[in-house]
């Protein structure tokens, strides 16, 4: 009987776990930052950190998964691990087919270009969905910040009327609009990941992309970098592919 296993990717806003249960299959899951959960550090196999990492944190420096444990070719020393995942994975499940463009869309959305041969090859940089949307919120007196991130997102009209949904809207079209433009640029196969990816992938669709919409790459790619190579295949997951 397998025992229960976990590892933990410290994000800028949200922490992001898989967890292994007994049956050996594994589950991904995200919540708030809260130093309480890492009480149980004995089935903590793996960790990352993009974000701050809690004062007196009971996670082992031996467990911390770092850059030089990652096969992405190329890589500057200042790239965020929660990148190189990505890249490197979606890389990896493509088998190598050709460049990818690997698109993380989390608290900053990353645009990573990865070569062929499995290299990096330089990428963009962007505020994301909710950065975006506090920013204009902070730097106003008359916006404020949407009770709802998600919902209604633009009250289903190209142009809203009220503050909220013109804002979602408005930071929504950027977004994809920058995909839109890196596409133009470099028409290499475009994978999307990251937890605000679900908003892009309808307009993104609309705009006659095709994408793989891959969910958990990042700590799928974790998970199949710290598992026994005889573990891995079960790894591999159906995508989406759009």
């Amino acid at each position: 009987m397998r025992s229960e296993q976990r590892c933990l990717l410290i994000g800028n806003s949200r922490w992001h776990w898989a967890e292994r249960s007994r049956s050996g299959s594994w589950s991904y899951s995200h919540s708030q930052p809260e130093p309480s959960l890492l009480t149980d550090s004995a089935s903590l196999c793996s960790w990352a950190a993009v974000g701050r990492v809690p004062d007196d944190s009971v996670l082992s420096p031996d467990s911390r998964l770092c850059l030089d444990a990652i096969p992405l070719r190329d890589m500057p020393p200042w790239l965020g691990i929660d990148r190189a995942l990505a890249a490197w994975g979606a890389w990896d499940l493509s088998a190598g087919t050709g460049p990818l463009m690997v698109v993380d869309a989390g608290t900053v959305l990353s645009l990573t270009r990865v070569t062929g041969d499995g290299g990096f090859h330089g990428g963009w940089l962007a505020a994301g969905f909710r950065l975006q949307l506090l920013a204009m919120a902070e730097g106003t007196e008359a916006l404020s910040v949407p009770d709802e991130w998600n919902e209604d997102l633009c009250d289903g009209m190209s142009f809203p009327r009220t503050p909220c949904s013109a804002m979602r809207r408005g930071v929504l079209e950027s977004l994809a609009g920058l995909i839109v433009r890196a596409q133009e640029l470099d028409p290499s196969s475009l994978w999307l990941c990251g937890g605000d990816a679900p908003l892009l992938v309808q307009s993104l669709r609309n705009q006659g992309l095709a994408l793989n919409h891959a969910p958990d790459l990042v700590m799928q790619t974790m998970v199949k970098l710290v598992s026994p190579v005889q573990d891995r295949s079960a790894l591999d997951q159906p995508l989406n592919r759009l």
